[in-house]
Order: C-alpha cells, then structure tokens, then sequence
C-alpha cells in the first residue's frame, strides 16, 4: 500500500495533478513500512512536488537530503534523486552546484554501469560546465544514441545539453534546439525544461537544424503524442505542407489536438477519411486513443519530395517501434538468452540456467567433465560455452566423435602414430589429443570406446602423458578434456562394457541436460530463434507462427530434442511461401498425428483421468463437463442442488448445459 500510494503520487505528479499528488504522497507517509530506498524515494517526489510549486528552497533541501549516496539506500534511488537535484540546480543557474552534483553522481553511475544515469549526468555537466564559462570538448558531448527509443527525457536533456553547447558558436541551431526541449518539457511535465523559447525557430535552415529534428522522430517514436508535436513542428518548418492536423481518437471520439490552416470542424472533416489530395499519417497508440497526421502536402515537385521523405521517416520511426514492442514483449514472456553467445540453443528454463551457471564456474578449472543426456540435448553447445568461458578460449576447441571411428582405427586416431610404426604408416601422424595441446578436447560418445583402449585412455587423464605407436618414449600433453554420451554410463559398467576407474576419472564434475520434453518453456523462444534462421536463409521473409501451430510443436515429445526441432522448423521454412503464416498443414504428419484431444467419457466415476498432452482449454472443459455430469446424476438433474454442489450459480450451470447440449433437465 505505501509503495502503491507513492508510485501514484510520482504518476500524478508527472501528469500535472499536483493536489491528488499531495494526497497520495501524506498516504505513503503515513503507512507503518518504511526502508531506506522507500523514505530516499519519498523525498524525491516531495522535492520535485516542492519545485512545482514553487517552494524551490524547500525543494533544494529535500533533494539534497535525499540524493545522499547513503550505503543503505540502493543506489538507483540516490542517482535519480541527483538527477532531480541537478536539474534543480540548472534551473536556479547554481553551475558550480549542478556541476558538483554531477560529476560526483557520473563517476558513481560509471562505477555501476548504468548508462541512462550516464548519459543525463553528461548533459547536465555539459550545461554546468557553459554557465561557468569553462571550455566543452567533443567528449564532454551526450551524443549517444537511446537504445530503447522509450525515454523522451533523455532526448530532452540532449537538446537542452547540446542548445547550450551551441549558443555563440551557431546561435539558429541552439535555438532550434532549445525550441524542442521546451517543447518536450511541456509536453512530458518537466518542470525543469518546461521553459518557452523566446520565438518559434523554422528548422529548415542547412546548418543541421533538420537532421536534429529527424534524429528526435526516430527517438520519440515511443510517445505519440510528442512525436506528433515534433512531426508538425518539422512540417510547418519545412514549408511542404499547405494544411495539416494532429488528431488523437478514443472511445469518446476524435479530438483535434493541432491544426494549421484548418479550422477545427474542417480538420475533423479531413481526418474522417483519406482523399487523393490528404494523406494519412499514423503515429502509434498511447494508451486508449490512437493518434494520426492529418496532411494536405503542397504538389509542387521539390516540396512534395521533402515531405515524401518526412512521410518515410515517421513510417520507419512507427515500425522501428513496432518491432521494439514486439521484441520486449517476447521476451518477457520467454527470456531467449543464448549461451556465451551461442545462438544454437536457448537457455530458458531453471534447470539449463543452473547448469550454465555451473558450467560457468567450473570453466576456470582443469578438470575433467562428464556430460550426459539424450542425443540431440546440446552437449556439444555447453562443451563450447565451457571451453569459451575457461583461459583456453584462445587455443583450440577440437570435437573427436568415437562413434565415428571403427574401433580397431580409434587408438591411432586419439593417440597418433609415428612413420612406420605399421606397415601403411608411411607418414606421422600427430592424434587429436596432441592436435588439441593447449586447449578442449571434446570426446563425443565416449561409452563407444573398447575395452583396449580404455586403459590407455585412462593413463592419459592421469599423467597427461601420451605415448603414441612407434615413439620410443611417452609425450606430455597439455588438454583439457570434456566427455559426453546419450547412454548410461553406470548401466554400461554393470554390463562390464566400461571401465568403473575411467568413469570416477571423468567423472569429477557430472552435467545431465534433461531432454527437451521436460523443459517445453524453451520450446517458444526456440521456435522464434528458427523460424528467423532458416527465413533469412531460404529469404522466405518475415514468417510468423500460429498459435495453433505452436501448440503442436510445445505438446510433441521430441524424441530428437533441439536437433530434431531445428530440423522440423527447417523443413516447415522451405514449405512456406514468403511472408506467410507457419500452419499445422505445414508439419510432419507424425506431430500432427501426436496431439490428442480427448472426449469426455461416457462414464460418471468419481475420479477422472485427464491426459496432460493435450491443450489447457480442452482438458479444463473436459473436466468441468465431468464435473457437472456427476452433479446432475447425483440430484437426479435438479438444477439447483446441482450449482450448489458445484459452488456455481444456476445460471451459470444452465449456460453451460446449453453450451454443452446437454439435454433439458428440471
């Protein structure tokens, strides 16, 4: 409740409602809860509330209280509190203050590795240092880019940084500049930068002004309603529009936020539908009302080929977007984090998390490691991610599968042999071992080595000494070596096929990865990974998946595992037309044959048996129709004795009769 009634106090603060601000802020107070982070936080608010209105020595003190870098208060609080007080600062022209606060708050958010910290303490020493009157370097610049497109504050301290910076040496752009800070302060509630500039600047000039302006459209295509002000601001000066409007529309209709040389009715009236003279331009959603450029270009060539290029960038701007939405939103819901760079397996589920955390520790050491699990799990993936986050990365990693040599060939192969040493060794030949000095030696399906070699195998692990076929003395031999099979090792010693003394020498550190069936939460961010692939491969476009379709793909059991998946999504890839849909029609006929949706039975047990491979919705309604079928039997069909046995009203049971057909009853 304390941190609910201060976020909201925070929200109201932002939107204007300084009073419902001021009431929430005392509810926050008053609650019993209090941490260190939470009370920073509060004086935060309390401070920026104080400086809207007015009170800013009051504002001053709170700030400062509270942009304190305490041990006990986590540092994101202390940083944001700064910023506040920073800003504060500027506006008071207090430099040498402002300039303080930021260079203490930039080395601390340096030291942590935030960068949206780094980049408004930048803009606010950038300012500080001008008002001092000391000398700016190009370093000393917040040119960097925004990497989400999500925070308009961090394009307004850029402008405001950048306006300062340029005020003598290129007074028109600095205005310029100034002009869409004070624009973005208005429209964001920033008390700080919310300051008209003295007059409207048109920012077509050739000094840079109007690449400024198209770098902002690309940054604040996550707010509409600014990116809307910043598109009309850019048309007007570019002089190639004869009229236009920004029209946000809702559920209580359309309302004309700004119109230029259209009266309002006129502006409703071009905004209902496109014509070949008016065009369209959408600019996004921000929360229920969907917001639109109403443009009437001026067809004289050289205007209409500026606003063509205008038109192209909001479009790229509202896509770019898209995409990051799209891409936040996925990724929420199925964190794909590859491994070490990997982008052949997915690590999503607990279990692979733990073991690539593992992994990750045990990479620095030079012990031997055993990893198990079915064919096709990613034994190979993980050896590389060990042997790339061990101080072997820069040697190399070389792959030995001992499935693939016949087993009379295997000792010559892993040990190497010296020139007649038999009779058809007619040249040396160094082994895989020593073909790995220095490095990772993966032995795949190590359980398919033999009985003979077994033993020398062993000696190797021991003393790190090879002795190869024809050399008179053993070679040492530094290799890390890392072992994998899909069998059972310890049924292999049972049946006597593996040496239990060779097993205890690999075995020093044991990883299992489990099959893909009993980590399905991987499936999705999988199938995405795949799909994009093997699109780009076959330049199929951008195929998307249905919902139905990945319910397929989430219930298959996966004998194969990741391999078999990737194989199936390669297959379904070249199948497809370009741009289109990923359908059930498109997959093997054995993933469509797997999934079973199961009738209700006949019967009325008391228990029920529900399959657990088949879709959510369908086992939850074959249940519920259970349920009620054994309800109505136990009260003859009396209705309403039946809901209440089910805890249900009668309504409900009598909709779900209906749904179901399940008859008349009394």
């Amino acid at each position: 409740m304390a941190a609910g009634a201060a976020n909201l106090s925070s929200l109201f603060l932002a939107t204007g409602d300084l009073k419902s601000s001021q009431n929430q802020l005392n509810r926050a107070a008053s609650q019993k809860y209090s941490s260190p982070g939470f009370r920073c936080a509060l004086r935060d608010t309390q401070g920026r509330l104080e400086a809207r209105l007015g009170n800013l020595d009051k504002a001053e003190s709170l700030l400062r209280e509270a942009s304190q870098l305490d041990e006990n208060v986590p540092l994101w609080y202390c940083l944001k509190t700064s910023e506040s007080l920073a800003k504060l600062y500027l506006a008071k022209e207090q430099y040498a203050n402002a300039l303080n606060v930021a260079n203490r708050s930039l080395e601390a958010s340096e030291a942590a590795g935030l960068k949206s910290f780094q980049r408004s303490f930048r803009g606010y020493r950038v300012v500080a240092k001008h008002g001092l009157g000391h000398a700016i370097s190009t370093a000393d610049l917040p040119t960097d880019g925004i990497p989400s497109g999500r925070f308009a504050t961090d394009e307004l301290d850029r402008c405001e940084s950048l306006a300062q910076l340029l005020r003598f040496d290129n007074p028109r752009r600095a205005q310029a500049l100034q002009t869409r800070a004070s624009r973005l302060g208005a429209l964001t509630t920033d008390y700080f930068h919310a300051r008209t500039s003295a007059e409207p600047i048109t920012e077509t000039s050739t000094d840079g002004t109007t690449l400024d302006a198209a770098v902002a459209l690309l940054e604040l295509a996550g707010h509409p309603h600014i990116l809307g002000a910043e598109a009309v601001a850019l048309l007007k000066g570019a002089g190639c529009t004869a009229r236009l409007a920004l029209v946000a529309t809702g559920p209580a209709g359309s309302r004309i936020v700004d119109a230029v040389g259209w009266e309002a009715a006129q502006a409703a009236a071009a905004a209902a539908a496109p014509t070949e003279r008016i065009e369209h331009l959408p600019l996004g959603t921000r929360t229920d009302e969907t917001w639109l450029l109403v443009v009437e270009p001026v067809r004289e060539l050289e205007p209409y080929c500026t606003f063509a290029a205008i038109r192209k960038l909001l479009a790229v701007a509202v896509s770019l977007d898209g995409y990051r939405r799209e891409e936040k939103q996925r990724a929420a819901l199925w964190p794909a984090d590859a491994l070490d760079g990997d982008t052949d397996c997915i690590w999503a589920s607990e279990q692979m998390s733990e073991i690539l955390t593992t992994a990750r520790r045990i990479a620095g050491a030079p012990l031997p490691v055993l990893i198990t699990g079915e064919t096709g799990t990613g034994k190979e993936i993980l050896a590389r991610a060990i042997h790339r986050a061990s101080p072997r990365a820069d040697r190399p990693f070389l792959p030995f599968n001992c499935a693939a040599v016949p087993r009379e060939m295997l000792e010559s192969q892993l040990f190497g042999y010296r020139k007649g040493s038999f009779t058809s060794a007619d040249s040396s030949f160094q082994g895989v071992i020593r073909a790995a000095a220095g490095g990772t030696l993966f032995l795949d399906e190590i359980g398919e080595i033999g009985p003979e070699i077994q033993p020398k195998l062993l000696r190797f692990l021991e003393t790190l000494e090879i002795h190869p076929l024809g050399e008179p003395q053993p070679i040492k031999v530094d290799v890390r070596v890392i072992a994998a099979t899909n069998a059972s090792v310890e049924r292999l010693i049972a049946d006597g096929r593996f040496r239990d003394d060779l097993f205890y020498r690999l075995n020093v550190m044991r990883l299992t990865l489990p099959a893909l069936r009993e980590r399905r939460e991987e499936i999705p961010p999988l199938v995405q990974h795949y799909v994009r692939k093997y699109a780009d491969e076959q330049r199929k476009g951008r195929l998307t998946v249905s919902d139905e379709t990945l319910e397929y793909l989430l219930l298959f059991s996966w004998p194969g595992n990741v391999r078999q998946l990737a194989n199936e999504i390669r297959r379904m890839v070249a199948l497809a037309d370009p741009d289109s849909t990923l359908t059930p029609a498109l997959l093997s006929p054995d993933i469509q044959a797997s999934r079973r949706t199961i009738a209700a039975p006949v019967g009325l047990d008391v228990e029920a048996h529900v399959p657990l491979d088949q879709p959510l919705p369908v086992a939850v309604e074959m249940l519920e129709q259970l349920m009620v079928r054994r309800a109505l039997d136990r009260t003859h069909g009396r209705v309403e004795e039946a809901s209440r046995l089910l805890g249900i009203s009668r309504k409900g049971l009598f909709l779900k009769r209906r749904r179901w057909g399940l008859g008349q009853v009394s």
